[in-house]
């Protein structure tokens, strides 16, 4: 009898083990909306060739070849102001999207191209007028010119430098309106968070940053939690202008999941307004080094099914229930993941800018639309660098704030411009991360009006070299910048 039982226990065992378990459902993110109205690439690059072949090839040379045209310029010097110097570029460099990879100089006159996106096979076009070159090198006739330079590095590849004259320079600048055109960003945004389930609190606090903007400016200041405290910075600034800053910056970066969303809910409480960044190397798990040295297999990663994809999301998922329980209390956060986008330096832009657009929704997507994070007002933040910002922009539907930062003192006009003609009509623009503090003047005579400052921690509050003790107490005091007791009860 007990040998019957045994055996019936093991055929039972052996038919357990021998039905598989129901694979895990995979989940998905819904499709993204259009951003832009993108022409197919074979057509273009078709049109664009057909275009060149009427003009006449001076240079093309291998990566980090560049040309340098010594005494024979003749053919620019006798140019008409009209004609049109097209130039064919590509960075062979995967490491090095948002970086620059080629330089013009003219007549002493330099720019930098920068590397918009990493994609080696993606061949890209800028055109110039000789008049546009003229005006760069302050010349008054193409005769004028003195030399010309065209530097390539960090896997620049100049693919093709072409004059074209008459009818073919007209054609090729129509061609590039044209696709400039067809690739203008789509906006949708209407005013309101992109978060339709945001809660009450957010959606208030959304509403101040919007009528605050171009009005006035909040302070804000990244903590730091080496310095005996992580209230290091906002002692000092007491101690020194008698005010808080509005905005306490904090970092996720080596899992300091629960200092962050306790020093979060508590300054909240105090009346002011939390924003996180997230230093982490793609593990999700890490910090500053491993931010600039981990990589992707994008492909894979961003492949719904994959173990990479998989890996990807349980790891940024890291954050989620400390995110959670800050909106279990009533705390919205000005949300700043992948900081500096653009800039090449950390993981997130090393894929390139359709990757990079990919990786941003997919995060927002997880965490709005499977976790149900409602208190998170999502801050898309560019580097200085400056370039095609159009190209890493994920997309009305998946940002509230929109910003860029900048070490370079003074309130860079020329960056908020440039993010300004980005952005959609009435999003809030912000200065997200600088060393040191703007003036007022510095930004109404740029026509900066940046929403909000950040100063980064540490030296970059206290060395005099960034920002003197007597500056801070008379921005912080000032009229039109906004402090922690000047803000209003958002609960």
């Amino acid at each position: 009898m007990m040998k019957r039982l045994l055996s019936m226990l093991l055929a039972a065992l052996l038919l357990l083990t021998a039905v598989p378990a129901p694979a895990e459902e995979v989940w998905v993110p819904g499709e993204a909306p259009a951003i832009r109205q993108t022409l197919a690439e074979e057509e273009v690059v078709a049109e664009r060739n057909a275009i060149l072949a009427k003009g006449e090839l001076l240079y093309s040379g291998k990566v980090n070849r560049g040309y340098n045209a010594g005494p024979n310029i003749a053919w620019l010097k006798e140019a008409a102001p009209e004609d049109v110097l097209a130039l064919v570029w590509a960075c062979d460099d995967v490491t090095h999207g948002g970086w620059g990879v080629l330089g013009l100089s003219i007549s002493g006159k330099q720019m930098e191209i920068m590397a918009v996106s990493d994609h080696p096979e993606k061949e890209r076009l800028n055109v110039y007028t000789i008049a546009e070159l003229m005006a760069f090198a302050g010349v008054e006739t193409p005769a004028d010119f003195k030399g010309f330079v065209l530097g390539a590095w960090n896997g620049g590849r100049v693919a093709g430098l072409y004059l074209l004259k008459g009818e073919a320079a007209q054609e090729l600048a129509a061609h590039a309106a044209k696709v400039k055109e067809a690739e203008q960003v789509i906006h949708t945004y209407k005013g309101e968070l992109s978060n339709e389930n945001a809660i009450p609190e957010a959606k208030t606090l959304y509403e101040y940053l919007k009528a605050t903007w171009q009005t006035g400016c909040l302070t804000g200041q990244m903590e730091s939690t080496w310095m005996g405290s992580p209230d290091y910075e906002m002692l000092y600034l007491q101690n020194n202008t008698g005010k808080l800053p509005a905005i306490r910056g904090l970092d996720f970066m080596h899992n300091d999941f629960r200092g962050v969303a306790k020093r979060a809910e508590e300054w909240w409480e105090k009346g002011g307004i939390p924003h996180i960044c997230w230093h982490t190397g793609s593990d999700f798990a890490s910090g500053y080094n491993e931010s600039k040295d981990h990589n992707l297999n994008w492909e894979t990663a961003l492949t719904p099914g994959t173990e990479d994809y998989a890996k990807l999301l349980k790891a940024m998922d890291r954050a989620v229930p400390y995110l959670q329980q800050l909106e279990d209390a009533g705390v919205p956060v000005l949300w700043r993941p992948f900081h500096e986008l653009d800039g090449g330096w950390f993981w997130w832009s090393k894929g390139g800018s359709e990757s990079f657009v990919k990786l941003w929704q997919l995060m927002y997507s997880r965490y709005t639309d499977y976790w149900g994070l409602d208190n998170l007002i999502w801050l898309l933040g560019y580097s200085g660098n400056g370039g095609n910002m159009a190209a890493w922009y994920p997309g009305d539907d998946y940002v509230d704030l929109i910003g860029a930062d900048s070490y370079t003192a003074g309130a860079n006009g020329n960056l908020y411009r440039e993010v300004a003609a980005l952005a959609p009509e009435g999003m809030p623009i912000v200065f997200h991360e600088c060393g040191t503090v703007p003036t007022e003047a510095q930004m109404t005579e740029a026509a900066a009006p940046w929403l909000m400052f950040m100063v980064w921690h540490t030296d970059w509050l206290t060395d005099a070299n960034n920002n003197t003790k007597e500056a801070l107490k008379e921005i912080y005091n000032s009229e039109y910048f906004i402090t922690l007791d000047e803000l209003p009860a958002f609960k």
